[in-house]
């Protein structure tokens, strides 16, 4: 009885180990979550942006770039 018991205190370290490195690997996982859910975030506000700029560009003629069709100099550039 008194073997088992230190056997089972012995095993004590190993089980704390394996659940520190058990902690880390979520913590990393968390981490990795984390960051791939911001970028999608990111991605989604970059392409509202983009989309919308587009749009006030195709709606507003002043906004247009210039496509490089145009062969005119720009306004008061002449």
């Amino acid at each position: 009885m008194i073997a088992t018991a230190l056997a089972a205190l012995k095993a004590i370290p190993r089980l704390v180990d394996a659940a520190e490195r058990i902690a880390d690997g979520v913590q990393a996982m968390n981490r990795a979550n984390q960051e791939r859910v911001a970028k999608e975030r990111l991605d989604e506000k970059n392409n509202f942006a983009d989309e919308f700029i587009a749009d006030v560009r195709v709606r507003d003629p002043k906004i247009q770039r210039d496509n490089g069709d145009n062969s005119s100099p720009p306004e008061g550039g002449g």
